[in-house]
């Protein structure tokens, strides 16, 4: 045969070719036969009546009886039906499993902490960090009703509209401040002598026109975390917030009407 006219992968093909002339839909051994059978068709022949006759002398070997009761069984090579326990509990499905509930676990508590967010809450809390760490050297120092305060913040530093609740007007200033948080949130900071209480005041924040936007919540909204409880309310685009050392239940009283 000439090989210089049959492609070394054709070649490879012949080599292995079947000793019937069923090939199925084999395409590249079907065309390795066709060019085999143009090129030299009688060497193809002697090479399939020598497997032939290959294949004869295999299948009259005996088979011994302990070997052919390891073919017995139809299902000897059947794979093993596992349950869907077993699978629950390979290594790859309990990792993916234990990924998927930390995911849910860590939406559900954002979610849960984000719940009940209002428009200004998340400088409320950090104010309440702001609150703990103030010290009353930091405050210029004020002895004073709180309803007097709007009129202080403005003539000594032209904020507007920061202004005490009335219902808090009678409460007693010690000190007071104003300072910027990092975000630029300018923020008025009142130390009261009432229960080591403090007041801050600070604007709502502003839209994309440079106007306050309009207060999405009425009433008292609460804050709390550093061990300090917080009560939030807009007015004409000033939030005003109580704050004290304690939880919700201890700020309560103080709320309504600004009773001690």
């Amino acid at each position: 045969m000439k090989r210089s006219r049959i492609s070394r992968h054709k070649r490879a093909l012949m080599q292995c070719a079947p000793i019937t002339e069923a090939v199925d839909n084999d395409r590249a051994m079907i065309s390795a036969l066709k060019r085999a059978k143009a090129v030299n068709a009688e060497e193809l022949d002697r090479q399939q009546h020598f497997d032939r006759a290959i294949a004869a002398i295999v299948g009259n070997i005996p088979i011994p009886p302990e070997i052919e009761q390891w073919f017995a069984s139809e299902n000897l090579l059947a794979g093993e039906k596992r349950s869907w326990i077993k699978t629950a509990l390979q290594p790859a499905i309990l990792a993916i499993g234990l990924a998927l509930l930390v995911m849910a676990a860590i939406f559900v508590f954002t979610f849960m902490e984000h719940l009940h967010d209002f428009p200004g809450s998340a400088i409320a809390k950090k104010l309440l960090v702001v609150a703990k760490s103030t010290r009353r050297s930091q405050f210029e120092t004020l002895n004073t009703d709180a309803i007097n305060l709007g009129d202080y913040f403005f003539m000594k530093y032209q904020l507007e509209q920061f202004e005490v609740q009335m219902g808090f007007a009678d409460f007693r200033a010690t000190g007071a401040r104003v300072f910027e948080d990092e975000d630029g949130h300018r923020i008025a900071q009142v130390g009261l002598a009432e229960s080591g209480m403090q007041f801050f005041l600070f604007g709502a924040e502003r839209g994309s026109n440079g106007h306050s936007r309009a207060p999405e919540f009425s009433g008292w909204q609460y804050v709390e975390g550093e061990g300090w409880a917080g009560a939030v309310q807009e007015h004409n685009g000033v939030y005003f917030m109580v704050a004290m050392r304690g939880s919700k239940q201890d700020l309560e009283p103080y709320l309504s009407q600004g009773k001690r």
